[in-house]
């Protein structure tokens, strides 16, 4: 699981808040690019949903109605501390990555002061070092517009939608069963995040004939 802990405004891909750019390979295996389609920079940045900031209570987690941060009636629980994938809010998700808005940063230390994700929309595309069999996608506060999931291998593309829940929603879409890929997009066509990514690696049979033959010889040993 990508569950994308790290410092909060912590630029994981694209513009910096003091210039130039850093590469997307924060996560290990992936490139991250973000396309900011609203005119602000195109940024991926950590997103703290358990204190959320930028007057981003959207996205907080889990729900005022679970004891959180989290403030919107599509976040709404009756069932505190177990995951729910429609909608309801109810557990905590820690860090999750958002498209910035912004880059301010008046302390010049390169991170992010108040994360805000960009109300416009955007895309955030995650490239993978070797192909990948997606499990879920975890996405927060599609509240008004959409967000759809392209996935992408040599010849392939399936489209699966996040559709409209609510404010401060947390909807965890299954991707199973659609193949073996090596990318994956999100296309936000207003604010919103994506707080967990559940894949399997594709291990070859060269490497998985070779772990098995290391591991014969070590018993030996």
């Amino acid at each position: 699981v990508e569950d994308f802990e790290g410092p909060t405004g912590t630029v994981v891909a694209g513009d910096l808040p003091q210039g130039g750019s850093t590469s997307g390979m924060y996560f290990p295996g992936i490139t991250i690019t973000a396309t900011n389609t609203a005119g602000g920079p195109n940024s991926a940045v950590i997103f703290d949903t358990e204190n959320p900031g930028g007057g981003d209570e959207d996205l907080g987690t889990p729900n005022s109605s679970c004891g959180g941060p989290g403030l919107g009636t599509g976040g709404t629980c009756t069932n505190c501390g177990v995951a729910d994938p429609t909608g309801p809010n109810c557990v905590a998700l820690g860090k999750a990555l958002i498209i910035a808005e912004n880059l301010n940063d008046a302390n010049a230390d390169n991170v992010v002061d108040d994360p805000d994700d960009e109300r416009g929309g955007g895309t955030l595309v995650f490239e993978f070092a070797s192909a990948i069999v997606p499990i879920d996608i975890t996405i927060l506060d599609i509240d008004s517009e959409s967000a759809a999931i392209h996935l992408r291998g040599d010849t392939l593309c399936v489209v699966a939608n996040a559709t409209d829940l609510g404010n401060n929603s947390a909807q965890t879409i299954d991707l199973q069963g659609f193949g073996t890929f090596d990318c994956l997009e999100v296309t936000f066509s207003s604010s919103g995040a994506v707080a967990e990514l559940e894949y399997d690696v594709v291990v070859s049979v060269e490497e998985e004939t070779w772990g098995k033959t290391k591991a014969a010889y070590r018993k030996e040993d």
